[in-house]
């Protein structure tokens, strides 16, 4: 082969990768073929981190205290789920049988979240506010991208965005996982957890019924403007023996609330509860029962 033309073909090949690397980069393909049953194509699985570029989020994710500190301030539900403990410690899935009477909010399962990544959630964070937007948060294993997206580069440089081809929204990998309707809100998040200084968040705005809540429940959920409290929060914790402890705050309770809860605590132990604590301090009503989980759930929150 002449040396030249030898050289021309390798220059060419050579700028065809680099050209071929550059559209990897900003587009995630889940393109299958018929020798694997028109699979999705799946990244390869990470033990630590997504195989994605750009910095990946890093942030406390143990409660629902951890995700209002990711929220904007206008947040008025927020919901908190440990799939992971809850697999561990109990034969069935409880969270899904639990009344809208007592969560007020609608909850957010297992499934719903592992098949928008098509992998196993561990933890779930789910909250709504005031302009119409969400943000979910979830960790889960293993750590894969399974869905097309188009990447962009966040306002600082640091995160990749993936707008996602499959449905509507943005993801930003990490622990927790971010995903968010817009790729606006989607920085609005990033803009908190990357602020030098704190900056005003959704804690802010239930940290009178937070400063009373227990850190071990299971499932949580907040709530402003409950219609029978300013803020409420609930807990709900599965014990050893397979009893559960629920977990009520209300922040500004309504009269006919609080004397309602009064008066059952009253007939608590007569009616098969272990544990019908109440405690009022200021502005605050807190409830603290026990029993089995029939009984925990059915009880009256106002």
């Amino acid at each position: 082969m002449n040396p030249k033309i030898g050289v021309q073909l390798i220059a060419a090949f050579m700028i065809l990768s680099m050209i071929l690397s550059s559209v990897a980069y900003f587009i995630g393909s889940d393109d299958s073929s018929e020798e694997d049953n028109n699979q999705p194509y799946i990244n390869n699985p990470q033990t630590e981190y997504f195989n994605v570029d750009g910095k990946q989020v890093f942030h406390s994710f143990n409660s629902i205290a951890d995700g209002l500190q990711m929220s904007n301030p206008q947040t008025f539900e927020a919901q908190f789920l440990d799939v992971e403990y809850i697999e561990s410690t109990a034969p069935e899935p409880w969270n899904e049988q639990l009344p809208l009477n007592l969560t007020t909010v609608y909850v957010r399962n297992k499934v719903e979240v592992d098949n928008l990544y098509m992998t196993s959630s561990k933890q779930i964070y789910f909250s709504q506010d005031l302009n119409n937007e969400f943000l979910l948060l979830s960790t889960m294993t293993p750590k894969i991208v399974s869905f097309e997206y188009i990447g962009l580069p966040s306002s600082d440089n640091q995160y990749l965005l993936l707008s996602r081809l499959d449905t509507t929204g943005t993801n930003v990998m990490g622990e927790p996982t971010i995903f968010t309707p817009t790729r606006e809100s989607a920085e609005a998040v990033i803009s908190i957890i990357e602020s030098f200084a704190v900056p005003p968040t959704a804690y802010d705005t239930f940290s009178p019924v937070l400063n009373y809540s227990d850190d071990y429940s299971e499932f949580q959920v907040v709530k402003s403007q409950a219609g029978f409290a300013d803020l409420y929060y609930l807990g709900l914790h599965r014990n050893d023996d397979g009893s559960f402890t629920r977990t009520t705050i209300y922040y500004y309770p309504s009269a006919e609330s609080a004397a309602h809860i009064s008066e059952l605590a009253l007939s608590g132990s007569e009616r098969g509860f272990s544990q019908y604590d109440i405690t009022t301090e200021e502005d605050i009503l807190k409830v603290v029962l026990t029993g089995e989980f029939s009984l925990v759930t059915g009880e009256d929150i106002e």
